[in-house]
């Protein structure tokens, strides 16, 4: 469910539990805020667990990390809570990450120097990572990271620090989808999970280039919640048959490909709804058991099927032209992340915010 609030987690002195920030005590915070100390504050896992309690993730005091060749340290200050970071927390990627591991898959933070070799940021200029070295065990969540300097994106003076902390996951993950589906101008992309941050902006930008989206989602209240932000059309899972509605939408010619966030049970139905040789593209898993299809939908009609995970893709190439892409689409404000009240919590109270993944701010 889409909320309209943040929580955030900071470390420091204060002693308030949660209070209310404002967009001006929110900067003030930060200017405020050494750049540099003797000791970092990181959130640790020692193992991976699918306890919801987090009794299995630390806050630990470490060494301000020394930048190596081609680093660049980096004071974090504003960070996100995406499913992503979840899937880490409980299952380390299926090996992928290391332990122990400092989880963290975005933010913001400001320059705090330059390790040897690395030249091209200046000290407290702000800077965002595409993407954070998590899968090194250098996430986000630490008060200091190092971090490739390949990797930083220098953010513009015009993003706010809320959008600063959330460029990679979602946006370039939906524009990085949008890209490999090539659906042409006025033809029909579906999409599950449709309420969610990444959904919203993927309802956003298909718009941008002309393709309409077809969008699936489990609540009443959400049709209308969707078709209020500009949402072609909606399909309530829970009350209308999925393959149906989308012939009835396509006039008989079925979408021309689908992102899925759910995968499972859902997966076969998201299959059938797409045309021959469409593109079926699974990029999250809500429904943890397996993704099947039909024999004739794989064989008769040549239907593909294929994943799509940001760090793989986002290391193509075409990296720099999507960074800039991505960017100008966020100034325009084609593309908007979540934005809204932020709650400050201290750090030794972030499992509060973790489970679910739905309050999205952490703030160090």
């Amino acid at each position: 469910m889409h909320t309209s609030f943040c929580a955030g987690i900071y470390i420091g002195s204060r002693s308030s539990i949660a209070c209310s920030v404002t967009a001006r005590s929110l900067r003030r915070l930060i200017q405020t805020a050494p750049t540099m100390a003797t000791s970092n504050k990181i959130v640790k896992l020692d193992e991976f667990s699918m306890k919801d309690d987090l009794s299995h993730v630390q806050v630990v005091e470490a060494p301000v990390p020394e930048p190596k060749q081609g680093e660049v340290l980096v004071n974090a200050y504003l960070r996100p809570v995406n499913p992503t970071d979840v899937i880490l927390i409980k299952t380390g990627w299926g090996g992928l990450v290391p332990l122990p591991s400092t989880p963290g898959s975005e933010g913001v933070g400001k320059v705090v120097k330059n390790g040897p070799g690395a030249s091209k940021f200046k000290e407290g200029q702000r800077v965002a990572a595409a993407p954070w070295p998590q899968f090194q065990g250098r996430g986000s969540w630490a008060q200091y990271v190092a971090i490739p300097e390949k990797d930083l994106i220098l953010v513009p003076e015009s993003l706010s620090d809320q959008t600063a902390a959330q460029i990679f996951i979602n946006p370039m993950t939906v524009y990085g989808m949008l890209h490999e589906q090539n659906i042409p101008k006025g033809d029909f992309l579906l999409q599950t999970a449709a309420t969610s941050v990444l959904g919203r902006q993927m309802i956003s930008l298909a718009k941008h280039y002309g393709v309409q989206t077809i969008n699936v989602v489990r609540r009443k209240e959400a049709v209308d919640e969707l078709k209020s932000i500009g949402a072609e059309h909606v399909i309530n899972s829970e009350t209308e048959d999925i393959q149906k509605r989308v012939k009835e939408i396509t006039g008989g010619k079925m979408a021309c490909g689908a992102i899925d966030a759910i995968g499972g049970k859902m997966s076969p139905k998201v299959v059938a709804s797409i045309r021959k040789s469409g593109t079926y593209m699974l990029y999250g898993a809500l429904d943890p058991s397996s993704v099947s299809a039909s024999n004739s939908d794989l064989l008769a009609n040549t239907k593909v099927l294929t994943g799509f995970l940001i760090y793989d893709w986002i290391e193509k190439p075409h990296k720099q032209e999507v960074i800039k892409e991505v960017l100008s689409l966020l100034e325009q404000k084609i593309l908007e992340p979540h934005s809204g009240e932020a709650q400050l919590t201290p750090l030794f109270f972030f499992h509060r915010v973790v489970f679910p993944a739905r309050i999205p701010y952490i703030i160090v």
